[in-house]
C-alpha cells in the first residue's frame, strides 16, 4: 500500500517526520521522493521490512558490555576445560607429537629395506606380511601420546 506523506508514514511507526527524515539518511526506502510542496511516497510493506530489519539488527547486535561478558566467559571456559585435561596447551603436545612421527617414519624407513629382503614369492603371504607390517605401525602412530619408544615390536 502507498502512503503519501512523511506525516502518514511517521504515524503508521508512531515516530516523530525528525525519526522518519533520519531513518531515511540510515536507508528508510522512498518509492518516490518528493520535492518543495510536493509530498514523498512510501510503499508501507517496504517500510515495515526495512524497520523490521533494522530492529533484529539491533538486537542482534552485541553492545561491548556483552562482547566483554562474553570474553569472560569463553576465558572462563578454557580455565575450567585446562582444570579437566580437556583442555592442553600446544606447548605440552607439540614436541611429544614430534618425536612420535620421527619415530613412526624412522621405523617405516627402516621396514623398507628388511621387508624387501623378506618378502615371500607367494602373493597371498606377501599381502599378509604388508598388512601385519602396516598395522603394526598404525598401532605405533596412534600410540603416540603415550610415549611408547619400546623398539621391541
Amino acid at each position: 500500500m502507498r502512503i503519501t506523506s512523511q506525516d502518514s508514514i511517521a504515524s503508521l511507526f508512531g515516530v516523530s517526520r525528525e525519526t522518519i527524515n533520519q531513518w531515511q539518511d540510515q536507508g528508510f526506502p522512498i518509492a518516490l521522493r518528493g520535492g518543495p510542496g510536493v509530498p514523498s511516497e512510501y510503499d508501507s510493506a517496504d517500510c515495515i521490512r526495512w524497520r523490521i530489519a533494522r530492529e533484529l539488527d539491533k538486537a542482534g547486535a552485541e553492545s561491548p558490555t556483552n562482547r566483554l561478558a562474553r570474553a569472560k566467559a569463553e576465558a572462563q571456559e578454557m580455565v575450567n576445560l585446562e582444570k579437566r585435561g580437556t583442555l592442553v596447551p600446544v606447548a605440552l603436545i607439540e614436541p611429544k607429537m614430534k618425536a612420535a612421527f620421527v619415530a613412526a617414519r624412522e621405523k617405516f624407513l627402516d621396514a623398507v629395506p628388511r621387508l624387501a629382503r623378506e618378502l615371500p614369492s607367494d602373493l597371498d603371504a606377501r599381502e599378509t606380511m604388508l598388512q601385519t607390517e602396516f598395522e603394526a605401525l598404525l598401532t605405533r602412530m596412534a600410540g603416540w601420546s603415550k610415549g611408547d619408544d619400546d623398539d621391541s615390536e
